[in-house]
């Protein structure tokens, strides 16, 4: 029920940012589509408010402890990246971005040697490299070093603590494959 509750108000959320820039959003420069990495699948939607700068919202599955069959359910993560570009070049067949900028994260989630889900909120740094192809196609490899806190219950008390997750998995790349619209 709160992972609903947490989809909701993010999902409101970028409904209130996308509708504040539309009138900076070019045509073709709108994509969605699948976020994928080890530590979770999700979906993204990114958009260019201007040439310099993409926005990208992505909400997935948070699978930590999944795949070494510690844990049976996953949580829930929303992700805002704001873009800056600090440089392009061009081939033949596509346009290479290489960018870099803040962001933050919120879900609810597990953390590193923690057994019970906690809500999280984090400031975030990324690092992508973006291939936009001439097809209407995109691929994104990233990496996102989140810093922040957990709020969840342990031995029967709430505690406040270090997200540890955030930055033991910042080098844990994540690929996008998008569609642009």
């Amino acid at each position: 029920m709160k992972a609903r509750k947490l989809i909701t108000l993010a999902l409101a959320c970028l409904a209130v940012h996308l509708s504040a820039f539309a009138g900076g959003v070019e045509d073709g420069t709108v994509s969605a589509g699948l976020y994928n990495s080890p530590k979770g699948f999700g979906m993204s939607l990114d958009y260019y408010a201007n040439s310099e700068i993409l926005n990208s919202y992505t909400v997935y599955a948070d699978i930590y402890g999944m795949m070494s069959g510690k844990y049976k359910g996953a949580g829930v993560k929303f992700v805002y990246l704001h873009y800056n570009r600090l440089t392009w070049f061009e081939t033949d067949n596509a346009r290479f971005d290489v960018f870099l900028g803040p962001g933050g994260s919120t879900g609810y989630v597990r953390d590193y040697n923690h057994d019970r889900f906690g809500f999280m909120l984090t400031a975030d740094v990324s690092f992508a490299i973006r291939a936009c192809f001439k097809r209407n196609f995109d691929i994104e490899l990233a990496n996102v070093a989140e810093l922040g806190f957990l709020v969840g219950e342990e031995g029967g008390h709430t505690q406040l603590r270090i997200y540890n997750n955030g930055l033991t998995q910042a080098l844990i790349p994540s690929l996008k494959l998008m569609f642009r619209f």
